[in-house]
């Protein structure tokens, strides 16, 4: 929904630091006013669903993945468990949402995930940086990255990358995010970089040849765009244009020259909202 006045944005504080902020990429104000068109970033308990309940001006919902998640399971009210939204409310809050507030996710999984619940969303990509900053960098090569958030490894995949770096020797696997040692035990094609910084991280994958998703269910991962934007390829378990699937990884060494069609697809689609 279009609207003559500057839009807010109110990011639910569970949410994990990102490539930059809304204020800087969607050139929202910060939520102050509860009568100014906003959009909700992330729906991850109560306590932000509160905060969408109270507002009186326009909403718009952009989901961010996990929080869809949350809201199929019902919530807490607080830590020790005591009070619980289930998931006969959940239905009662879907009916709500789906009247009150406009619904934005990342690709069809997320979609087909909240019609399930009765909430019909449109699909738009995002991302929360700069994309001038990524240039393309790509040149022939063997190196993929990937992440974990959370230490929450199966739910990123990394117990399935032992057999994609046996399966695929001559590729080299870098493995960030993780601030505790894995249990897995990994052939010597896989280095295990764990929490660096945002520009650490960037300044190493800028001489790699692409990225590593391996989750079922998810929103469009940076490491997903910032691939795209610097002319790299993407193996990912969730289909997006221009991406590939990690079947396809004993691709990549032969592959010459930067994915061009790709990274000025996902510079124009990104970031099309009625708040941008």
């Amino acid at each position: 929904m279009k609207s003559k006045q500057k839009w807010q944005c109110r990011m639910a504080p569970t949410l994990g630091k990102l490539e930059s902020t809304a204020k800087k990429v969607w050139e929202t104000d910060e939520y102050t006013d509860q009568e100014r068109p906003t959009v909700f970033m992330g729906l991850y308990g109560f306590p932000d669903f509160y905060a969408l309940w109270r507002h009186k001006g326009i909403k718009e919902v952009f989901w961010c993945g996990t929080d869809i998640l949350h809201f199929e399971k019902g919530y807490w009210l607080e830590d020790e468990g005591k009070h619980f939204f289930s998931v006969f409310a959940r239905n009662d809050l879907a009916m709500w949402l789906s009247r009150n507030c406009g619904h934005w996710v990342e690709n069809e999984v997320e979609r087909d995930r909240l019609w399930k619940c009765g909430i019909l969303a449109r699909i738009q990509l995002s991302f929360l940086g700069d994309i001038n900053k990524f240039s393309i960098s790509f040149k022939p090569g063997n190196k993929l990255y990937t992440s974990v958030s959370g230490n929450n490894f199966e739910q990123y995949g990394w117990d399935k990358i032992q057999n994609l770096a046996l399966n695929n020797p001559k590729i080299e696997f870098f493995l960030y995010g993780n601030t505790i040692e894995p249990t897995y035990k990994y052939s010597s094609n896989v280095t295990i970089r764990g929490r660096v910084s945002k520009e650490r991280m960037n300044k190493e994958i800028m001489d790699m040849q692409g990225s590593l998703r391996l989750t079922e269910f998810d929103g469009a991962s940076e490491i997903i765009v910032k691939a795209m934007l610097m002319g790299q390829y993407c193996f990912s378990l969730i289909d997006y244009p221009f991406v590939n699937h990690p079947s396809t990884l004993h691709t990549l060494p032969s592959i010459q020259k930067p994915n061009f069609e790709g990274r000025e697809w996902w510079r124009e689609n990104l970031n099309n909202f009625p708040w941008t």
